[in-house]
């Protein structure tokens, strides 16, 4: 098996029963965590495990917390979707997984996953998050971490990550997102992503929530004993502040009060994050967490040399140019103020948010504060651009002009010599990283 052949397997199960699977199906009419679920536990070593869930910011959390938790220990971390390589989902610490180890893992775990009897003219298949899973539970097993953290995708009660047996979960802010796939309502995808929450768990940390949430976490919380913290309440953050190197805040937690902690990420919800990930760390680590000078320092640095492309990105200078994973108005607030913090002026904004997310939300919230509205697509054929937003938004009275693709979109934004913003799924972000890479947009 070579590196190709290796992450094809990952998916071929799923691109067998694609064919199959109707576009309009929920997941729980094709997704079947059951599966996996023996594999996975059979694989499980025990490590004291962490879930992240949310509708925004997870990525980041998960990332913020396993750099906490790795001034304390080996901690692994598995995140998705990637970037520019598949081995981004799979980390300890710093390190990425290597090819060598990506395939040799996969070689021994296949005969695992092709023993299930399954269907894919039934619409039957087993899922890659499934096997990804197992990849990166055999590989922090192997390496002997202390820590692991798991990301879940966009919903968690059917998500193979959630045979994953966690001592801990983080949920963060849930808004109205994937409605095909969790349900209409917020109540629902909170419910959806509330199954987290499972009797015998240590914690449940969650983030600042919409109106309906919180109490739909509450319940499950209560329905299973699991200790519930909640922001806010439990733990909160203040005196935030843009630097010139990301951002400054206190973080009060139920133990204590952390003045001027500074994060090398941008945005508000950043410094939430940073909250959240705090109080979750102070948890699991106890008594030894931050009880010294040194241990305060080592996290203190940790938090300094973070790296998170895509969330608030810079990468441009002059004129200023930011990229976020935004697709809902929700989400769209922490870009407006970024830029007016970073450049003091209003910005032309690109959205390349795909059909049946809120791009309509976006282009209200953003319209108002730019110069204007450029619409484009990415290049990733799951994602639907059937050439109805801009007809959709002019008949809503917002301006807006296409460009075919994002990389165009991008040079006519900066042409206009104006500060500009890309919006959109997290699929751009290898367009945008590779156009980078190749020297095709002005570096920063």
């Amino acid at each position: 098996m070579n590196r190709k052949e290796a992450e094809d397997y990952i998916y071929s199960s799923y691109m067998k029963a694609l064919p199959y699977l109707s576009y309009d199906l929920p997941d729980s009419g094709k997704r079947h965590p059951e599966y996996t679920e023996a594999i996975i536990k059979k694989l499980y070593a025990g490590t004291p495990s962490i879930a992240v869930t949310g509708s925004k910011g997870k990525g980041s959390a998960a990332y913020i917390l396993a750099a906490i938790l790795g001034t304390y220990g080996r901690t692994g971390l598995m995140t998705g979707p990637h970037i520019s390589s598949f081995n981004e989902r799979f980390r300890i610490g710093e390190e990425l997984i290597t090819d060598d180890e990506l395939i040799d893992i996969v070689s021994g775990i296949k005969p695992l996953f092709n023993d299930i009897k399954l269907n894919p003219a039934k619409g039957e298949f087993v899922s890659p998050i499934g096997i990804e899973t197992a990849i990166a539970e055999s590989y922090f097993s192997r390496h002997e971490t202390e820590f692991d953290i798991y990301e879940h995708g966009k919903g968690v009660q059917y998500d193979d990550v959630n045979n994953i047996p966690a001592s801990y979960g983080i949920i963060n802010s849930v808004f109205l997102e994937h409605t095909r796939e969790l349900g209409g309502t917020i109540e629902a995808i909170a419910g959806d992503k509330a199954h987290i929450i499972r009797a015998g768990m240590k914690g449940i940390f969650v983030g600042w929530q919409q109106y309906g949430v919180s109490s739909v976490i509450s319940r499950r919380a209560k329905e299973h004993d699991v200790p519930l913290y909640l922001a806010g309440r439990d733990f909160d953050v203040s005196n935030i502040n843009f630097t010139d190197g990301g951002m400054s805040c206190t973080v009060t937690t139920k133990r204590r009060r952390y003045e001027e902690l500074c994060i090398s990420l941008i945005g508000t919800n950043q410094c939430r994050n940073l909250a959240l990930a705090m109080a979750a760390a102070e948890d699991i680590i106890g008594d030894s967490f931050c009880d010294s000078d040194e241990s305060e320092r080592r996290i203190r640095e940790a938090l300094l040399s973070l790296e998170w492309f895509g969330r608030l990105s810079v990468i441009k200078r002059e004129p200023l140019m930011l990229v976020d994973c935004c697709i809902n108005r929700a989400s769209a607030d922490g870009a407006m103020e970024a830029i007016e913090e970073l450049a003091g002026s209003r910005a032309v904004f690109i959205l390349a948010i795909p059909d049946d997310k809120d791009y309509m939300g976006v282009a209200e919230a953003v319209s108002s504060k730019g110069y204007g509205i450029i619409l484009t697509k990415v290049k990733n054929k799951h994602y639907r651009f059937d050439g109805i937003q801009m007809k959709e938004l002019l008949k809503a009275g917002i301006s807006c002009e296409y460009k075919d693709s994002l990389i165009d979109a991008m040079r006519a934004a900066k042409d206009y010599g104006y500060p500009a913003v890309v919006l959109g799924t997290t699929a751009m972000l290898p367009e945008i990283r590779e156009a980078l890479d190749k020297g095709e947009m002005i570096k920063v």
